[in-house]
């Protein structure tokens, strides 16, 4: 017991003691170190102070740079004309050579030119093209003829039953006509039973007509 009635700890207890009673400060008693004073302020509207401050701030500055910028310069060279060369070349017959396809795998046109002064003085051409072959179908009319038709005549009636039997020939000349020539046996009833047969020859002639479609 009598190392806890140490002095040290006795001052600790004290101290405490005050720290517990500030703290609470029952019934007042205790001294406040803040005073409350209640002060009207005479500007109606709030005060703020204000207090510069250095702020850094990035601003773009143009700053001029040498650049090194290539110049041409164009210098007048002097050289020598070889004038005996100039005229050699322009009398001088140069050909030029050019083919030409033609559509449709027709062939080829070969065209030779020679230029001389500057000017074409010469041109031949040489063709090299396929023979095309056109089929096409022409109908024409078969040429006229004269011709001859066999044929067998008849003739019946109510009477005589067979009225003629014979033989005809018919000609057809070129210009379109018809000539008939006939021959046969005629029948001829006499009583109603009884006939009689006599030949006969006859013939005729026909042309033709044209009509309107």
């Amino acid at each position: 017991m009598k190392k806890y009635l140490d002095i040290r700890n006795i001052v600790i207890v004290i101290l405490l003691l005050i720290a517990l009673l500030e703290f609470l400060n029952p019934k007042g008693f205790m001294p406040n170190r803040t005073k409350l004073v209640v002060q009207k302020d005479s500007i109606p509207y709030a005060v703020h102070d204000t207090i510069p401050e250095e702020i850094e701030v990035e601003v773009e500055v143009e700053v001029p740079v040498e650049v090194e910028v290539e110049k041409r310069v164009e210098v007048p060279v002097i050289q020598q004309v070889d004038t005996t060369e100039i005229l050699k070349i322009y009398f001088a017959k140069v050909p030029h050579k050019e083919v030409l396809t033609l559509p449709n795998n027709q062939g080829t046109v070969t065209i030779t030119d020679t230029i001389s002064k500057n000017s074409v003085v010469n041109r031949k051409f040489i063709s090299d093209v396929k023979q095309m072959i056109i089929k096409d179908t022409i109908y024409t009319p078969t040429p006229l003829k004269t011709q001859l038709y066999l044929g067998f005549d008849a003739k019946f009636d109510k009477p005589n039953v067979v009225n003629l039997m014979g033989l005809g020939v018919v000609l057809k000349t070129k210009d379109e006509k018809l000539y008939k020539i006939g021959v046969g046996l005629a029948n001829n009833v006499i009583d109603g039973t009884t006939g009689r047969l006599s030949p006969y020859l006859g013939g005729g002639v026909y042309w033709k007509l044209k009509l309107k479609k």
